[in-house]
């Protein structure tokens, strides 16, 4: 199993568990506190996402490596329209689990207008490249809520964004012949949180959000920042429909990745920009 295959298993797995644990909770205790909240639901989301990607791989042979920004030097698209799916869970009134998966592939060719050091190797002027670059997003947030009002409520908690990330970089030169290299990797980035939350009528909810940390973990140093908001309308018990915005950035250095031998040799740093537009349909349970 790929790992952006095992992260959407994961995620899989913990929305029928959740729903199978909300299903069991009493049904006088799934409504007492709606419709600011839902005792759970499940979205689904049509997502359009502009990104940025700046990307340096360096080694111990050659040292810093070129910086490379993979949309305005590769080629890379810089918009995609995917799906995103996310659920929510309120446990009790003041506690709720939330979880948001994306998974963005691209790929792109180009050719090479200097000399580019990526890795262990060097890429020659006017080497054709081509880009692989595959992200998977998995946001995990848990909330308190010690504000909770009829109209209004608010709370702080804890996140943890999995951050999964393969970029291959292949060239080809006519008289020098080909190379590429790749980075490979997982980073668990986590992040303090606050949310308020709005009932402007019994029909139309509206949430925002703000998380923000930087931390390090073993051999990688990361940071980053989130902002949310949505606006939706709530149709009967069942359904509701609205659109929102995500912006967040994220940079994030690793040490000791392997090269092609297997020797722990590259070191990576890498900050991206991933801010979407999305309209989603939400089944509240």
């Amino acid at each position: 199993m790929s790992i952006n295959s095992r992260w959407r298993f994961i995620a899989i797995a913990m929305v029928f568990g959740s729903l199978i644990l909300a299903a069991a909770t009493p049904a006088a205790a799934q409504r007492e506190y709606e419709p600011l909240f839902d005792k759970f639901n499940v979205r689904l989301e049509g997502s359009w996402i502009a990104l940025n990607t700046e990307i340096r791989l360096d080694s111990e042979t050659l040292g810093r490596g070129t910086t490379l920004n993979f949309e305005d030097d590769l080629g890379l698209s810089s918009g995609e329209a995917i799906p995103t799916l996310a659920f929510e869970w309120q446990i009790a009134r003041k506690h709720r689990v939330g979880v948001r998966l994306q998974d963005i592939q691209r790929d792109s060719s180009a050719q090479a207008l200097t000399e580019i050091r990526w890795g262990d190797e060097i890429i020659p002027i006017d080497a054709n490249i081509t880009l692989a670059f595959d992200s998977t997003q998995l946001f995990i947030d848990y909330t308190y809520f010690p504000w909770v009002k009829e109209r209004w409520g608010a709370g702080f908690g804890f996140g943890l964004r999995v951050f999964d990330v393969y970029a291959e970089l292949n060239w080809e030169e006519e008289t020098i012949g080909s190379g590429g290299d790749n980075i490979d990797g997982i980073a668990p980035l986590p992040y303090f949180y606050f949310e308020y939350r709005r009932l402007f009528s019994e029909r139309w909810r509206f949430m925002t959000g703000l998380g923000w940390l930087s931390v390090k973990i073993d051999d990688i140093k990361g940071g980053q920042w989130i902002g949310r908001a949505t606006m939706e309308y709530l149709i009967g018990r069942r359904w509701a429909v609205g659109g929102g915005f995500n912006l967040s950035t994220v940079g994030v250095d690793w040490v000791g990745l392997k090269d092609e031998e297997g020797n722990p040799e590259l070191t990576a740093a890498i900050d991206l920009d991933f801010d979407d537009i999305s309209v989603f349909a939400r089944v509240r349970f």
